[in-house]
């Protein structure tokens, strides 16, 4: 299936909305990054995992406090490498617990490369506004009303993930397991390598072949939230087909900030509820069942990372 592509400068907000109703994503081209940037920000990917694995290691996520740095998973669930960063920011303190989710990234030695990541977070993290804002103006609600109030940013997370390849091309394993994302949006790059499957709001399980120059924009649990259920948050994952040949993707997740306490969009309440049909696993952090109500981001953020508690129907794992 072909998944539409949108220009930043001729989006309808009413035909977002029902791209998001309809497919859960679609692909997004920017005047900002061109396909020369994007191409230049995935090989600035690409070199980090090239560094020599005493250099990675030295950056390990065990070593900050904030859940920032490196590390590298090879279970049934997971075969990957990553970098963890977010917002460059000071840290804020421990009381709540939450606080702690903010602070400063660990960094490879070298800052020109960091300079160059975080202007792509940067300039990601506008872009995910600006469809936010358009996803309001399709809602018909106040194209503020998904944005945190005056003197709080957004909690930012952006991946560099490397998908290993496949020690037996017979028996393929997951790159990551089928899950959705905790976000509002989450906006991914991608490489040319294929493997990733989306599962769209009627149940079906399709492949995203990659498009170059193009951002996948898809639907987060916080997004799926807040309109009870107008938007369904998109079930994906990732297969390495690939025995010879890794395969990057960089996702960014806006998300509001830590002190926001998210509710549903008003106006919304005849809205249908996600279908599901398909009844294979997928990790989640709220429930599908869950209704109405509210929640504070940052302490449901710490309980999936300080807590260790990372779906909702897996807290016996």
């Amino acid at each position: 299936m072909k998944i539409p592509v949108l220009h930043s400068d001729d989006i309808v907000p009413m035909e977002l909305c029902n791209i998001l109703s309809e497919l859960g994503c679609f692909r997004l081209r920017h005047s900002i990054l061109p396909n020369e940037r994007l191409a230049e920000v995935l090989d600035d990917a690409r070199a980090f995992f090239d560094l020599p694995q005493e250099i990675k290691s030295a950056i390990a996520i065990e070593h900050s406090r904030h859940f920032r740095g490196y590390s590298e998973m090879k279970n049934e669930r997971d075969w990957r490498e990553q970098l963890h960063l977010g917002a460059e920011r000071e840290a804020i303190g421990d009381v709540p617990p939450f606080l702690q989710l903010e602070g400063p990234n660990l960094w490879p030695p070298d800052p020109d490369w960091r300079d160059r990541i975080l202007r792509y977070l940067s300039d990601v993290a506008n872009i995910g506004k600006e469809v936010l804002a358009n996803i309001c103006a399709g809602l018909g609600s106040e194209r503020n009303s998904l944005a945190d109030k005056p003197g709080l940013d957004p909690y930012l997370v952006m991946k560099l993930i490397c998908y290993h390849p496949q020690p037996d091309i017979d028996s393929p394993r997951p790159g990551v397991a089928a899950h959705v994302d905790f976000s509002w949006i989450t906006l991914t790059l991608e490489d040319n390598t294929g493997g990733l499957d989306i599962r769209i709001p009627d149940g079906r399980w399709i492949t995203v072949e990659p498009e170059a120059g193009t951002l996948l924009v898809h639907v987060g649990e916080i997004l799926a939230f807040a309109t009870q259920g107008r938007f369904c948050s998109t079930p994906h994952r990732v297969v390495n087909r690939l025995s010879d040949q890794s395969r990057l993707s960089l996702p960014i997740f806006l998300n509001p900030s830590l002190q926001t306490i998210v509710t549903p969009i008003a106006g919304l309440s005849d809205a249908p509820a996600c279908r599901t049909i398909d009844a294979s696993h997928v990790h989640r952090v709220l429930s599908l069942n869950g209704s109405g109500g509210s929640f504070l981001f940052g302490a449901a953020e710490w309980r999936r990372k300080g807590l260790n508690v990372w779906c909702t129907e897996c807290v016996s794992e």
